[in-house]
């Protein structure tokens, strides 16, 4: 049975992807975070047909596309039409980071997803630990402070979740 954490994620991304439409956009879509997740990962099923998929982790063993700590990437500037990056900001010590990374490689009026667990127990494991709970508030301030235009933050159930887009210009 599924918990109740993953059944906000499905909820989320389903609403998300009924917003972006991302059938056949031929977008270049980078996941980031992909333990547990069967290949090419439990999201492709909302953002993948039709598009170009491509997965980041740091650990080797998952067999992800790109092996690379996502605070410290050598991706390019504005390369990716979308970024998903879910249940991994609370494993990374340093989040702001995660969160300036994926602003840098993500084009112009490009998206991002970003979610975090808010109420959730520890779980923690050898290959990374858990530091980090985020509210709506605190998620939505730190986009919009990294020069985001948010689309959603909110909670759902146990989960903080937001749609983000990358504008034109960044607001200072």
């Amino acid at each position: 049975m599924a918990s109740e954490n993953r059944i906000a994620i499905w909820k989320s991304m389903e609403e998300y992807r009924e917003i972006l439409k991302p059938d056949n956009k031929g977008w270049l879509v980078l996941e980031v975070g992909i333990d547990g997740d069967e290949k090419p990962s439990g999201n492709f099923k909302y953002f993948g047909k039709g598009n170009f998929w491509e997965t980041l982790d740091n650990l080797p063993d998952l067999k992800p596309d790109i092996i690379a700590d996502i605070t410290n990437t050598n991706l390019p500037d504005g390369y990716y039409d979308l970024i998903i990056c879910s249940q991994v900001l609370e494993h990374i010590f340093d989040f702001k980071k995660v969160i300036e990374e994926v602003y840098r490689i993500l084009k112009t009026d490009g998206y991002a997803i970003l979610d975090c667990p808010f109420e959730f127990p520890y779980h923690g494991l050898s290959a990374y630990d858990d530091y980090w709970r985020i509210s709506d508030t605190a998620l939505l301030k730190l986009v919009k402070d990294i020069g985001f235009k948010a689309i959603i933050c909110k909670r759902i159930g146990p989960l903080t979740t937001a749609l983000v887009k990358k504008p034109e210009r960044r607001n200072l």
